[in-house]
């Protein structure tokens, strides 16, 4: 599977959270931004799959594609995977790409200042240590600043080449910030 192309970063300004406004640039298209759901429309069927018969089915039915970071997809590159498997099943089904929403369902947690970011990465680190888990979740999520917020989430999102980002936020400083 080929890994897909990077779009560029855009300026911070061009995007406010809480909107569903979504940018051209050149070939690829900035994701829209959505705070706790996603705007769906009436009628509309979203899947979530978790197999690849999941994956053939929602190419063929699903109007919006769920996707997220699991244990079975632990890392960007195992998502980037999946997403050119919907692709793949998608072309195979005989429908475009355009036909379908994927949307990305991203942890977001806010910290007041730099320097904090780096010391809550490596508490995070530490108590995915501890957990046992297979996997390390926080490693997926974007641990950022409010005024970095919306530049770290798309450049998160950017090389994954989806349509909507679904921001979960981490705590209530996170669901402040994001509102």
């Amino acid at each position: 599977m080929t890994l897909l192309a990077h779009a560029p970063t855009p300026d911070a300004t061009l995007l406010r959270l809480g909107q569903s406004t979504r940018q051209t640039t050149g070939p690829h298209t900035i994701p829209r931004l959505h705070i706790g759901q996603l705007d769906v429309p009436p009628g509309a069927v979203e899947a979530r799959p978790e197999s690849q018969s999941q994956i053939a089915a929602a190419a063929r039915h699903a109007h919006i594609v769920r996707l997220r970071h699991t244990a079975a997809v632990p890392s960007d590159g195992a998502l980037a995977r999946v997403i050119a498997l919907v692709e793949e099943e998608l072309a195979a089904a005989g429908r475009h790409r355009a036909e379908v929403r994927l949307a990305l369902e991203l942890q977001v947690a806010v910290v007041p200042d730099p320097a904090t970011v780096a010391r809550r990465r490596i508490e995070l680190s530490h108590l995915d240590a501890l957990s046992g888990l297979s996997w390390s979740p926080s490693a997926t999520w974007v641990v950022t600043t409010a005024e970095r917020l919306v530049d770290d989430v798309l450049t998160a999102a950017e090389h994954l080449h989806v349509d909507d980002v679904l921001l979960i936020p981490l705590g209530e400083r996170a669901a402040s910030a994001i509102r």
